[in-house]
């Protein structure tokens, strides 16, 4: 009896051994597969990120944080390209970096990386969302929101854009998209608006090592003019990390969740300052520093920072050459084929939380699409004449005079 009960309890405990393995969330991770192609789009993508970097932070206040999301910015331009023509297209294309890749081998990889890049870690979220919203009396041509629902999964929406409610509701998308983080991107929608294209981007994930928060304590932090201001800094003797450095800057990536994802910074070398070194940063400079990361495992001594930014960024993309966007010989006949569009105005907003678990981040570009001059209503309120004509001749058929539309004889 004695042997069948320890037989029973032990066959009990193996089931529940097993059932617990089976329960047992597990880290699930892989790496981003991109061909030949593809790989020279993301090449592409990096050169657009210096290039964008060095606009914003030269035209920037000194001293002041900043943050871009290249990749918000890319995906929403990706679908504003998708209705543009002429030489507003090959200007957008040459600004991001697209003029080596055809249109549909922008979007196949756009599509690629707004599908695999949330798929790739467990323990890290990133969230990629696209929309688009248009005024309900605007004709939009099927094939420009066919493209970007296909290929970037955009919501598409038709809104009246003169409901006091409508900025309510695309604003209630971004905040949602972004974690509460990024609430609202519009502000007011002007009676010229008739379509926004947003993308909003979403990510978090612990430290591969989180940091003791109870070794957290204040410490100076040097600013660019000498002045010194008291920070918390973050401390850890079991970070693993890799790092190299050149003559102007040390470079150190942490990894995040199970290595997939990392944050890297850049520190200027003593008696440099940190516009030098952005200054002379670019795509190639970058694949250098990373390809010569090695590993290292020293203590690790970094600030905790939180932080929003919100930039328009119309200048920085005209100093891309990408103006004629904006002007009043805008081509985006490939969303209504009348014309007369140009982009008003790209709006990008970031949000950043570095502290001892992790990082939390989120960015949303909107891009508003406006007519190119101000459409006024027609009221007709006043005595008039009219003319009925073949318009291919000017022969006029009929014509009059209205002085009171209320009499009938």
């Amino acid at each position: 009896m004695k042997k069948t009960y320890a037989l029973f309890v032990l066959i009990a405990f193996v089931i529940c051994l097993t059932s617990c393995k089976k329960d047992r969330p597990k880290d699930k991770f892989s790496v981003l597969n991109l061909t030949a192609k593809e790989l020279q789009k993301a090449e592409a993508d990096n050169k657009f990120t210096f290039n964008m970097l060095k606009q914003v932070a030269a035209a920037e206040t000194a001293g002041k944080n900043l943050m871009v999301s290249p990749l918000s910015v890319s995906i929403a331009l990706g679908m504003t390209s998708n209705g543009s023509n002429g030489q507003t297209l090959t200007d957008i294309r040459n600004a991001m970096q697209f003029k080596d890749f055809t249109e549909a081998e922008v979007n196949s990889y756009y599509q690629k990386i707004i599908k695999s890049l949330p798929e790739l870690d467990s323990r890290a979220k990133l969230h990629i969302a696209n929309s688009i919203w248009y005024r309900n009396d605007f004709a939009v041509l099927p094939s420009f929101l066919e493209t970007n629902q296909s290929n970037y999964n955009a919501k598409v929406s038709a809104l009246d854009f003169a409901s006091p409610t409508a900025k309510n509701t695309i604003n209630s998308w971004v905040n949602d998209q972004t974690q509460g983080k990024i609430p609202t991107i519009i502000n007011e929608i002007s009676s010229n608006m008739v379509m926004y294209l947003i993308n909003a981007v979403y990510f978090k994930s612990a430290w591969k090592n989180p940091f003791d928060k109870s070794k957290t304590a204040k410490a100076n932090f040097k600013l660019a003019d000498g002045n010194m201001v008291q920070a918390d800094f973050m401390y850890s003797d079991r970070m693993d990390l890799r790092g190299t450095a050149d003559q102007n800057a040390a470079i150190f990536e942490l990894p995040y969740g199970n290595d997939i994802y990392s944050m890297v910074l850049v520190l200027p070398k003593a008696g440099m300052h940190l516009d030098e070194v952005i200054e002379n940063l670019d795509a190639n400079k970058w694949k250098t520093w990373m390809s010569g990361l090695t590993n290292m495992s020293p203590s690790v001594k970094i600030p905790k920072f939180k932080f929003s930014y919100e930039k328009t960024l119309n200048e920085t993309l005209a100093g891309l050459g990408m103006s004629n966007a904006f002007s009043n010989n805008a081509d985006f006949t490939r969303i209504n084929a009348n014309g007369g569009l140009k982009i008003s105005e790209v709006k990008h907003k970031t949000f950043l939380d570095v502290n001892e678990e992790g990082t939390e981040a989120a960015a949303v570009t909107s891009v508003g699409i406006t007519f190119t001059s101000v459409q006024q209503a027609v009221l007709i309120d006043r005595p008039f004449m009219f003319a009925i004509r073949e318009r291919h001749t000017g022969l006029i058929l009929f014509t009059g005079l209205v002085n009171n539309p209320t009499l009938t004889n």
